[in-house]
């Protein structure tokens, strides 16, 4: 339990630096940019976290399980050799196919600086902080993801304020990760690479993450898109605002993120004692995080809003109580696919999960656009988080039946 507290204690205060980052700047950024240019930048972000999660291809999904399971530090060095060179390969597909979408998608205003935002997302997909989870390693995903981000709001936060020039935020994000990312991989390597382990080749690294680039595909497909089909199909000013309420929520499920990080190789650990335990103690905080964290953005959502990003794009109480329940959904849902099913190998479960999700998420918000309804925008992204906790909530309870508890003293 001690161990637990203090890996709960570093993987929470890496999220909530990287929490910090955007509240720092982004209140600025929305002030500079106004409600035209507001939903632009945000869609902007959204589009590079799809582009982000197509350069990880699965990796933040399985790599934590399988750096968790190996057996020395040499197959762990393997193993992130293998991730460098399908993510490079990967990134240099992805990056320009994110610029050319955000182009097409956003108006006018402020369509330059939206571009270079959603690419610096996209690099983001080449962090280490999915192997320093794996490790149990929180002081890691600090040094080597959270202080960079940290750092570029820092930096960025005053040129903004003076030049208003929104475009430094996303040169400094790159300039300050990509060499704490190239870091971490020179490090690693260079000290546990062995010559008697060789990295598989690319193509049948990438066959091998399908299922899981899928499932994050598939997640991400209704997990991310809510402010770009806004963008497209609300007014500025309502896109502007729901953006807002997306943009608090993303936040919080930086929450959902750390708890899940801090339990996941505690509860996959080799050897452990009580397994099953474990299990009951991570879904038992998943849900009280996700009933107080709905609470706080149903009932503080539009206040919050109107404080940090401006009143001319606060969120609006509606769209905020939707996304509450979709908070409650995904913390609940996070710990039964990181916990349980996927390390169970169930990983047609929750590409259906996520599937029937997407369809369900993705009609309801498309219907929204076309009505130019921002509630039933969120209703979707309501719809699809809870849409994938009904179909995965049956077959990860079998799974947890199946992990033994310790036996009797």
């Amino acid at each position: 339990m001690r161990s637990l507290i203090f890996r709960f204690a570093g993987f929470t205060g890496a999220p909530i630096i990287s929490a910090l980052a955007p509240f720092i700047i982004l209140p600025v950024v929305s002030r500079v940019v106004g409600d035209g240019g507001w939903a632009n930048f945000s869609a902007g972000q959204s589009i590079g976290i799809l582009g982000m999660v197509g350069i990880l291809f699965g990796w933040g999904v399985l790599g934590p399980v399988r750096v968790a399971r190996s057996g020395s530090d040499h197959e762990k060095a393997l193993i992130l050799r293998e991730s460098l060179r399908s993510r490079l390969l990967l990134a240099a597909v992805v990056v320009p196919v994110v610029g050319v979408v955000t182009w097409l998608i956003c108006s006018e205003a402020y369509r330059i600086e939206s571009v270079a935002v959603a690419v610096a997302m996209a690099l983001g997909g080449l962090t280490p902080a999915w192997f320093c989870i794996g490790e149990g390693n929180p002081r890691g995903v600090m040094v080597y993801d959270a202080l960079p981000k940290l750092g570029a709001s820092l930096v960025a936060l005053p040129i903004i304020g003076f030049s208003g020039q929104v475009l430094w935020y996303p040169i400094l994000l790159a300039l300050f990760t990509l060499p704490a990312f190239s870091l971490h991989a020179w490090l690693t390597v260079r000290e546990h690479a062995h010559p008697d382990y060789h990295p598989l080749p690319v193509g049948q690294v990438l066959r091998s993450l399908v299922p899981t680039a899928a499932i994050d595909a598939t997640g991400n497909a209704y997990g991310s898109t809510a402010i770009p089909i806004a963008t497209a199909g609300l007014s500025p000013a309502d896109a502007s605002a729901f953006a807002s309420a997306d943009r608090v929520y993303r936040i919080g499920t930086l929450a959902v993120v750390a708890v899940a990080n801090a339990f996941q190789a505690w509860v996959l650990e080799n050897g452990a004692a009580d397994p099953h335990r474990r299990n009951l103690l991570a879904l038992a905080t998943h849900g009280v995080l996700g009933l107080l964290g709905g609470v706080a953005i149903a009932a503080l959502g539009p206040w919050a809003t109107g404080l940090v990003f401006g009143p001319q794009v606060a969120a609006q109480p509606v769209p905020s109580a939707l996304y509450a329940v979709a908070f409650v959904c995904i913390s609940l849902a996070t710990p039964l696919i990181r916990n349980l099913l996927i390390p169970a190998g169930r990983f047609r479960v929750v590409l259906v999960a996520t599937i029937a999700a997407a369809v369900i998420g993705l009609t309801v918000m498309l219907s929204g656009a076309h009505v130019g309804s921002a509630p039933v925008i969120a209703a979707g992204v309501a719809a699809s988080e809870l849409t994938a906790l009904i179909v995965l909530a049956g077959p990860a309870l079998t799974e947890l039946r199946r992990v033994r508890p310790a036996p009797a003293a």
